[in-house]
């Protein structure tokens, strides 16, 4: 079934509301989200009270988000893997969700956000499994509901001032993962060059995009830029290298549909895509789908300022963000063209594959 029977997803998502009968007391109403690796939904439960009428109706009602996991996509561990980095940040961090807005390691720091919460069921658990009328097993949990408008709504030049936070908040991020010891063991995803951009990519092969249907042993059909961009990069990454001050635990996805603003808040939510990857590439991440703008100079500069508030990059980091951009935007190219019915993939899926390729050649001038 996947995602294409709603009803279908529906009825499984109020299923896993079943879980919440003490949080809720039942849902009044589930309202479609968004579809796209995972299927998610805002439900609401608005309590029956005496209350005037003139109180107030948000004060009585709870919202929470459902979301119904992509089948195969991650394992169980995997997803309590999420989790548990989710509330390992909240704990850290908690800090900055109260009315001070102040960092428990950091008191200087004027950042304020807040992260989006897995929330427990009645029985203490987070994950919960259903399956639909043909006995396919889907995951599903809740989450917090937060307000706030996508950043991705505002005009490059109007998101400067909010890259630079979202630089500090990365950076305390991977503050935060270079230190907690067990971050190394959690069963998550290694977003490196083959599961970003190889032949055997997670989100599909780029190549495919100009020869589909067809093996791809010549690279025939495939822009020569393309080639040249993508051995460029596997001998960046290569020279680079993989350590404990490059590599961990990362969001991975933290561009504009994925956080949210409100008054001088950022709030981050969608960790589904947190895996292991290089730290700089949370930067290259944040830029998906914006890569050929001619803001995007102006938003590294406010991102490094930000980031170097908490955290500290080496020119060798620096070099490398042009590297992790276009490897996110070869990442990018296979998944707008194998999501068909994504919500951000049909919106940039037109001449998405042109833009590449110009930035591809832009990527080789710079490294002549």
């Amino acid at each position: 079934m996947m995602f294409d029977d709603k009803e279908e997803c529906i009825r499984l998502a109020n299923r896993i509301l079943q879980n919440y009968n003490r949080m809720l007391k039942g849902a009044d109403t589930i309202k479609l989200l968004q579809v796209s690796e995972n299927i998610t939904y805002l439900a609401e439960h608005t309590e029956n009270t005496d209350e005037s009428p003139n109180s107030d109706p948000d004060s009585r009602s709870r919202r929470v988000i459902v979301r119904l996991c992509r089948p195969a996509y991650h394992s169980e561990e995997e997803l309590l893997s999420e989790i548990r980095w989710m509330l390992e940040l909240q704990k850290q961090y908690r800090e900055y969700d109260e009315d001070r807005q102040v960092c428990g390691r950091d008191k200087q720091s004027e950042v304020r956000f807040s992260l989006r919460q897995p929330l427990a069921g009645d029985d203490g658990q987070y994950l919960y499994q259903v399956e639909d009328r043909k006995g396919q097993v889907y995951y599903g949990m809740l989450f917090t509901y937060l307000t706030g408008m996508p950043l991705e709504n505002l005009t490059l030049s109007e998101q400067t001032v909010w890259f630079e936070r979202l630089g500090e908040v990365t950076a305390l991020f991977h503050t935060q993962t270079k230190g907690w010891k067990e971050a190394s063991e959690l069963p998550r995803f290694h977003w490196n060059y083959e599961t970003m951009i190889g032949r055997q990519a997670v989100w599909g092969d780029w190549r495919e995009v100009f020869v589909p249907a067809q093996p791809i042993k010549s690279g025939q059909g495939i822009p020569d830029v393309l080639n040249r961009a993508d051995r460029l990069i596997y001998q960046k990454l290569q020279e680079y290298g993989v350590n404990r001050g490059k590599y961990g635990l990362i969001h991975g996805d933290l561009r504009g549909a994925n956080l949210l603003i409100e008054e001088d808040r950022l709030k981050i939510i969608d960790f589904d895509d947190c895996g292991f990857g290089w730290y700089m590439q949370d930067l290259a991440a944040s830029l998906s789908f914006v890569e050929t703008k001619e803001a995007v100079p102006e938003l590294i500069k406010a991102w490094i300022a930000g980031y170097r508030k908490q955290g500290t990059l080496t020119r060798e980091d620096l070099d490398m963000i042009s590297t992790f951009i276009m490897m996110r935007r070869l990442q990018l190219l296979a998944w707008v063209h194998s999501r068909t019915n994504a919500a951000s993939a049909i919106t940039y899926r037109e001449k998405f594959a042109e833009g590449t390729v110009e930035l591809a050649e832009k990527y080789l001038d710079l490294h002549g």
